[in-house]
């Protein structure tokens, strides 16, 4: 993995929680899970109505003493706002609303600014990075040009790119560009295509391979991911397959299985 993966805590399990989703009540109950779990890397955006909950689920857990803020990974992803003069007023309610102080890493969507300068907006997010209120910065979903239009300027580069990353959508563009520039990809929906919804889980390569390891479809699809130098974000609100997703340390694939699922995005 790329060396900024050493901020995260020795052992934490390389795959993220994600919280996308509208269910709210459910959704708080099963982060807590998660992290009771071993989950150390949460996913967050502003596109679901869901910070109440998250929030009560953290203030849980830490003022609970079940584990210590430092010992979290917590990403935001950004996706709307309507004025750059108002980003930090911006995070500081998205902050508070989920009972935190900084995030560990925010990550701006592409779609974010409509009418603003990415190379204004990446300045903007470097002094706020120096406030502390963001301990790392990232882009999703940008183009490759201007992923290298910003590197070339910037005093803080991004300590992440975030894409969707599975077999029948891996843009090995940017996994090649992260692995040279040492940027962490957090691959989004490695368990499904959004175009194919279910496809990968029950495809006859992946689940052969899973027999073999005597894993599930999703745990071989989740190790694929992390061999692939990737930070997958996972997002079940099933506790089983919560349980089932974190136990991926024994689970290693052959150079040949690895072929073998990379060719799933030519068969699809």
């Amino acid at each position: 993995m790329p060396k900024n993966t050493e901020l995260f805590n020795p052992g934490c399990p390389l795959v993220a929680f994600g919280t996308s989703s509208d269910q709210k009540e459910k959704l708080g109950e099963v982060l807590k899970f998660g992290v009771q779990c071993g989950f150390r890397v949460l996913n967050m955006s502003d596109e679901h109505n869901n910070e109440t909950s998250v929030g009560m689920s953290l203030k849980s857990l830490i003022t609970g003493g079940f584990i210590a803020r430092q010992d979290l990974f917590i990403s935001f992803k950004m996706t709307k706002i309507q004025n750059l003069r108002q980003l930090e007023e911006h995070i500081s309610k998205h902050l508070t609303a989920r009972s935190l102080t900084y995030f560990d890493l925010f990550v701006i969507e592409n779609s974010a600014f409509v009418e603003e300068n990415i190379l204004k907006i990446w300045r903007t997010l470097e002094n706020l990075h120096l406030s502390r209120l963001l301990r790392n910065i990232g882009l999703s979903g940008f183009p490759r040009k201007q992923i290298e239009n910003i590197l070339s300027v910037a005093v803080i580069k991004p300590f992440a790119i975030q894409d969707i990353f599975n077999p029948f959508s891996s843009n090995n563009e940017i996994s090649q560009f992260c692995q040279i520039h040492d940027l962490l990809l957090i691959g989004m929906s490695p368990l499904d295509n959004l175009s194919s919804k279910g496809k990968l889980l029950t495809n006859s390569f992946v689940t052969e391979i899973a027999r073999n390891h005597n894993a599930s479809p999703a745990q071989t699809l989740l190790a694929w991911a992390i061999q692939s130098q990737t930070l997958p974000v996972v997002q079940t609100l099933n506790t089983d397959h919560v349980k089932e997703n974190i136990m991926l340390s024994d689970l290693k694939l052959s150079e040949k299985e690895m072929r073998d699922i990379c060719q799933l995005t030519q068969t699809k």
